[in-house]
């Protein structure tokens, strides 16, 4: 074949595979900005485009078979849970034991609580694991666990995990530690997207207790407040059986060939009723943000919201501008200055809009502020996912939505306690040149 043939068999092959790209991103539900960049991008430098599209530009994979969606009692047939019901999403659980941990120190204990509990099974997803002090720690425990007979797995996330020396899970092998990553940095191309990351945490004993919430494994995640605040709680009952089928989908993702236990639903064990919210790539809806868009639209008093990152998509922002200009007290509380300097730019224009619009922004001064969590009324949600554009719509997330009076006290009470550790935030001006970098970082933001 000669070399001006070769051009043109290279040139029609590129114009085919970008023209099927682009209809596969027709047919994707994302942002018009999003889809128009991504359109841009692939006319103007194909061969760039297509390999980086393939990496990080599939926002869902193959959903797995949802749930028959249940029937509500009367008593619970309210709009937010006929939206939960029709996405199929695991009905609410009473019956269930609820701890919220004050601080680091409460959540450490609750934590080797847990895992030391175990007696035949102990399954284990984090998004970030360090063998650090407390990573080390933890490991250790995990390996007394799977010497004692105890059926361990571990499931830590390919790219948050990444610095994770593999001498310590060598170790933990050694012990009798089952252990997989999810979607390694390499990776089979059909086993997911480099951008699609699994931020749950999870530490499940025997599907009868659990540890979850927004921290980590790692010395950060156990500070004293006034270094890093977090929000984790810890349950046993009924509830803890949707966790361990959630964990039980994510490792038979991680590992095809892992054959799915039975996944008994323990008995009572308190007054408590939970429902657990997944969401992520393989769900067909995004649950997480349609439970966020239903409770903001609903409120009637508050709408009080935790997250480090604050990059919400235009229907969420539009919902928290409205539910304060109709008289709603719409309060965010975030960290001064984050981990991650890009988000802190781009919750600039968002938090401009909503001061303006009546809402009240604060900020703690000193400390990382972590913790993850919704009030709207008399709904209660704490979990894994930020509210930002990677959580509600690229990670594996999950939330649970705490339905009795006494855990909406409680989490009032912690958020409460939160705000009195923070001073009014005033985002920069609007500025033309500080606009034209957040431009920047949003529009690569919404590219998902």
């Amino acid at each position: 074949m000669g070399p001006i043939t070769a051009l043109h068999v290279s040139l029609i092959a590129g114009v085919l595979i970008t023209a099927l790209l682009i209809g596969h991103l027709l047919r994707q539900r994302r942002s018009p900005a999003a889809t128009l960049g991504w359109i841009i991008f692939m006319v103007s430098a194909p061969w760039l485009a297509v390999p980086v599209y393939l990496t990080l530009g599939t926002r869902k994979l193959a959903a797995r078979p949802q749930p028959t969606p249940y029937p509500l009692p009367d008593e619970a047939d309210t709009p937010l849970a006929r939206l939960l019901a029709s996405a199929g999403v695991p009905p609410p659980r009473p019956g269930n034991q609820v701890r919220w941990h004050r601080d680091g120190g409460a959540a450490w204990d609750e934590l080797v609580a847990v895992v030391d509990s175990s007696t035949r099974t102990l399954d284990v997803a984090l998004f970030l694991l360090r063998d650090d002090t407390c990573g080390s720690r933890f490991m250790e425990r995990l390996a007394v666990r799977a010497a004692a007979g105890v059926r361990v797995r571990l499931l830590i996330d390919g790219i948050g995990s990444l610095l994770l020396a593999r001498r310590g899970l060598r170790r933990l092998r050694a012990t009798g530690v089952e252990t997989a990553w999810f979607i390694p940095l390499l990776h089979r191309p059909l086993r997911g997207r480099t951008n699609m990351r699994n931020h749950r945490k999870l530490v499940i004993a025997d599907t009868a207790r659990a540890w979850s919430g927004g921290r980590n494994i790692a010395d950060e995640y156990f500070a004293a407040d006034g270094q890093w605040i977090d929000l984790s709680f810890s349950l046993a009952g009924p509830a803890v059986a949707d966790l361990a089928h959630l964990f039980a989908d994510d490792w038979q993702f991680a590992r095809t060939r892992a054959a799915r236990p039975d996944i008994t639903v323990p008995a009572a064990a308190g007054t408590h009723t939970v429902q657990i919210v997944p969401s992520g790539p393989v769900l067909t809806r995004d649950t997480l943000h349609e439970l966020m868009l239903t409770a903001c639209y609903g409120a009637r008093q508050r709408i009080w919201i935790a997250t480090p990152y604050f990059v919400p998509d235009e229907a969420l922002q539009q919902a928290l501008v409205l539910a304060a200009r109709r008289g709603v007290e719409v309060r965010l509380l975030l960290p001064r200055r984050s981990n991650h300097r890009l988000a802190d730019l781009a919750r600039s224009r968002y938090l401009r809009e909503l001061i303006a619009a009546g809402a009240t922004v604060k900020a703690v001064p000193d400390a990382m502020q972590h913790a993850k969590a919704l009030l709207a009324d008399d709904l209660a949600l704490a979990g894994s996912a930020n509210f930002d554009l990677r959580s509600l719509f690229l990670n594996f997330e999950v939330g649970c939505l705490f339905l009795s009076p006494v855990d909406i006290e409680a989490l009032t009470a912690w958020l409460t306690r939160l705000d009195g550790l923070t001073t009014d935030y005033q985002p920069a001006p609007d500025r033309w040149g500080r606009s034209l970098v957040e431009g920047m970082v949003l529009l690569a933001a919404f590219q998902i």
